[in-house]
């Protein structure tokens, strides 16, 4: 599978693999990368950990690395100590602590929370300080940099912590011989540039607005989402706060009574419109998109036949904006709705184009493909889908333009 760079395409991040003892692939580091070129300590680790972290959930790196492999990524304190870690399986990820991370009791008691749930852990470029004694027993492995500790200190170090049952990594190994006297000194896993140098892996950027909308999206896709944490997602986010804050208090939900707090939002708008609008700003980020104005006029048309046809309207319009969500990212749509916590029906109506929904929504695809040729099939019923188009079209246009004119 190829690495190299499409003409669309950014670097997204880069691998690198982690070697056993009978040289096959026993994990992959992911690394930040850009492509400005700046460092995980250049844009701070809560952003450069954000982006690995949706990466690797959105599943568009895995893609590119290929190995069956669990993924080592770093992750910032702010991760460890929220709410909500990652939206991926335990098996599927070794989270790295590196020595920069300051093991305070409120870090101890989220790892152990965390190794609880099956989360496994690597102590990155350890130095076997004091204070980080009370994580020793949840560390599935512990990863020494060769290149700074010397040979005499290892030594002595992996003798003294030989009752642990963590996988020691050797890192940055760069000949045979150190692989070699690693090797019988009872290391079992090895990276480094002997093996392999990181490898960068390229594919589509999703905009920031997405980046910060899908997390809020995956929030309210829950069975029973946290009504705290939705609110803190929105207000830590002004622009979205301030659109949300303007769609509430405009004609359209008739207001009663002014705005006056993020819940008072949450409380208009109701869920599924909250989220179909978290969904349309995530979507669209820069409204000046070629392909909004046609997102649109599908989630507005698909919502004026659901209610012609009796079903849920609010469903019928999130399935449909979902669904053009590779025409405007880029990204396919398993990669996409892969990070959210989607029913079993609204995944099957947009990737698969099953049942009620998916039905649908093939019949407005097929409207639009006829519009594009400039033509319907005279008949009744093509008739009816296409009053309803330009009807979508016409508000899909003017809702567009509303939101263009307000940023």
């Amino acid at each position: 599978m190829a690495q190299g760079p499409g003409s669309a395409d950014h670097l997204l991040l880069a691998s690198q693999p982690i070697f056993d003892r009978a040289d096959k692939v026993h994990g992959v580091e992911l690394l930040y990368r850009n492509d400005q070129g700046l460092s995980a300590l250049d844009v701070g680790e809560v952003q450069a950990t954000a982006e690995v972290v949706y990466q690797l959930c959105t599943a568009i790196s895995l893609r590119a690395v290929h190995y069956q492999a669990p993924a080592f990524i770093n992750v910032s304190t702010e991760l460890l100590l929220s709410r909500h870690f990652l939206p991926v399986s335990p098996e599927h990820v070794v989270i790295e602590l590196v020595e920069r991370i300051a093991p305070t009791p409120a870090l101890v008691e989220a790892v152990r929370r965390l190794h609880r749930q099956g989360y496994r852990f690597a102590l990155d470029d350890f130095a076997f300080a004091p204070a980080w004694d009370p994580l020793l027993p949840m560390a599935s492995y512990i990863k020494v940099d060769i290149q700074t500790m010397p040979w005499e200190e290892v030594e002595a170090k992996r003798e003294h912590f030989a009752h642990l049952e963590a996988k020691w990594i050797a890192e940055r190994v760069e000949t045979r011989e150190e692989r070699d006297a690693y090797l019988e000194l009872g290391f079992e896993l090895f990276q480094g540039y002997f093996y392999a140098r990181p490898a960068p892996v390229y594919g589509k950027k999703i905009p920031p607005t997405t980046l910060q909308a899908t997390r809020l999206l995956r929030e309210l896709c829950r069975g029973e989402p946290d009504m705290g944490e939705v609110i803190r997602l929105i207000e830590s986010d002004p622009d979205l706060a301030i659109k949300l804050i303007r769609i509430a208090n405009s004609a359209y939900y008739r207001p009663h009574s002014p705005i006056g707090s993020i819940q008072d939002v949450v409380i208009r708008l109701g869920l599924r419109q909250l989220t179909s609008w978290v969904t349309l700003f995530g979507l669209l980020g820069n409204t000046t998109s070629e392909h909004a104005e046609l997102a649109l006029t599908r989630a507005k048309a698909c919502e004026m036949l659901a209610q012609r046809d009796r079903l849920n309207t609010q469903d019928a319009y999130f399935i449909g904006l979902l669904s053009t969500a590779e025409l405007l990212l880029g990204v396919p749509h398993e990669e996409f709705l892969g990070c959210l916590a989607l029913d079993v029906a609204t995944s099957d109506a947009i990737l698969r184009r099953e049942g009620a929904y998916g039905n649908l929504l093939l019949r407005i695809e097929g409207t639009e493909r006829q519009v594009a040729m400039l033509g319907l099939k005279a008949s009744e019923e093509n008739a009816r889908l296409l009053d309803i188009y330009h009807q979508a079209h016409h508000q899909a246009y003017e809702l567009l333009s509303a939101l263009s004119s307000s940023t």
